[in-house]
């Protein structure tokens, strides 16, 4: 483990770039964050630059790597997904990101209602097209900005968008394919574009990356990206991975013996199994992961994190008429505070947490968010509990069918990302789900440990089977009030299938 090299991971989420330099046991040498600027419109749009991306990296790599004094050897990339990039054959952007978030793509979409061909990709690729994927996101591209295809040479996921222009050259892995939605992901290791399914969603290979084994090296980072980044110019750069599957990995859930909840701007149930599956009425899919012979389960759960930053920011201390003030630097510890001081179940007040529509395992684009049960005697505090509550229930509501998906009765989770650094959310997370919770130490950076795990594990420095070993846990909680939140989660259950669309 002491020759192990040091890792610069790199990860991109919807919200902000977050880069550290990692060792071989897990432990964090230095770190740094930007938040990014999402330009969104009424119309649906949801865009953010890729240019601004990069630059943001290279500050926060210059400004790690003076840090910690360390020599990289090894970088590795992991990203929010389902956003598209079109770059040139430098990985140079030519268009704004469309983000996974922008809603355009329905009325664009060359799949769009063709129900007749749902059976054949979910046969083949694993999913349904769906308004907001990728091939929607390409034809929102070359409706808004069609002068970005004289120099293409790819769409790609942002992921793959940062390594090429690590390397200089433009690829993908089978994981970072995916959301392409026209990859043939029945057997691991041979995932290669279906030229059926490319010429229905109106591509071709002349657009789409070339897929490339995801346990070689791309390559060394070219020299100027070695002086962007503040690294030596032989560190090498593992192919890209989608963030659901490295979170996985940083808390430990290599394979379907161990699951894990990751609450982070979004909320996400996590583990691998070792085959390809997929359960339509429920969103619970598979995608080939980049540990061998393992497919990620991809339960998403909705919005996570980002409800209670809503209801900090618009609600309590909104930049409206209302405001008295800047909002506090401790805002977010106020809210734990007040909720903490309220009872479970927060006196019948209860927050739904479906702000953009629901995935797992009720997936409706179409249903809102709004609270339950505000009566006279309501305060923020009942009103900041409801929120923790809500997401908690709503993980609680995932759970079951997660476990039939997988066939593991899990009694225990592991708590990561940056909403486990909360106590109380901790705690509320073992009561709703009935199960035990394991708070990781330092949870905000499971996403990057879990890319520096699975490139220092497929280089061959340390072992897939040790990487829960290496996971700090800051503590355990058991269940304690499980009689409180059983009926509030059929409430919560009922109100989703009562709410008008």
């Amino acid at each position: 483990m002491e020759n192990a090299p040091y890792v610069l991971a790199i990860d991109l989420g919807t919200t902000a770039v977050k880069v550290a330099v990692i060792r071989s046991d897990g432990s964090v040498l230095a770190s740094a964050s930007e938040i990014h600027l999402t330009t969104t419109t009424s119309d649906g749009c949801s865009e953010q630059s890729a240019q601004q991306w990069w630059e943001s990296i290279g500050r926060c790599a210059r400004d790690v790597t003076t840090s910690a004094e360390v020599e990289i050897g090894v970088v590795a990339v992991t990203a929010q997904y389902m956003s598209v990039v079109p770059v040139d054959e430098f990985g140079l952007p030519l268009a704004p990101v469309i983000m996974w978030t922008d809603r355009r793509g329905g009325d664009v979409h060359p799949l769009n209602e063709r129900y007749d061909l749902w059976e054949r990709w979910l046969d083949v690729h694993g999913l349904i097209p769906l308004d907001n994927d990728d091939v929607g996101h390409i034809a929102v591209l070359r409706d808004r900005y069609p002068g970005h295809v004289r120099a293409l040479a790819a769409y790609v996921e942002p992921s793959d968008a940062i390594t090429a222009r690590l390397v200089g050259r433009v690829t993908a892995s089978a994981c970072t394919a995916f959301p392409l939605m026209c990859t043939d992901n029945r057997v691991w290791g041979k995932v290669d574009y279906d030229d059926e399914m490319l010429q229905l969603a109106g591509l071709s290979r002349a657009v789409v990356p070339p897929i490339v084994a995801s346990d070689l090296p791309l390559g060394c980072v070219t020299a100027e990206t070695a002086t962007h980044l503040g690294v030596s110019p032989t560190a090498l750069v593992m192919p890209a991975t989608i963030d659901s599957v490295t979170s996985a990995i940083g808390c430990g859930a290599i394979d379907a013996t161990r699951a894990a909840f990751m609450l982070g701007t979004t909320a996400v149930m996590a583990t691998h199994v070792a085959t390809k599956s997929v359960d339509l009425g429920q969103a619970l899919s598979t995608i080939p992961s980049a540990i061998p012979g393992q497919y990620f389960v991809m339960a998403e759960n909705g919005m996570g994190g980002k409800a209670l930053d809503l209801f900090v920011h618009q609600i309590v201390y909104p930049d409206d008429a209302f405001a008295t003030g800047a909002v506090p630097p401790d805002a977010f510890a106020r809210a734990e505070t007040a909720a903490s001081a309220v009872a479970h179940g927060s006196e019948g007040t209860q927050f739904l947490p479906w702000l953009v529509g629901s995935i797992a395992p009720a997936p409706d684009d179409d249903v809102r968010a709004g609270f339950l049960g505000i009566g006279i005697a309501t305060t923020r505090a009942h009103m900041a509990r409801a929120v923790y509550e809500g997401v908690a229930l709503n993980a609680a509501w995932l759970l079951e069918p997660f476990r039939k998906f997988t066939g593991v009765a899990y009694t225990e989770l592991t708590f990561g990302g940056g909403g486990a650094r909360s106590d109380l959310w901790a705690q509320i997370l073992a009561d709703a789900c009935n199960v035990t919770v394991h708070q990781l130490d330092d949870p905000a950076h499971a996403n990057a440990r879990g890319a520096a795990f699975l490139a220092l594990a497929l280089l061959g420095h340390i072992e897939f089977a040790s990487i829960p070993e290496r996971l700090s846990i800051r503590k355990s909680y058991t269940p304690s009030t499980g009689d409180v939140y059983a009926p509030l989660r059929e409430r919560l259950v009922a109100a989703h299938a009562a709410i008008p669309r």
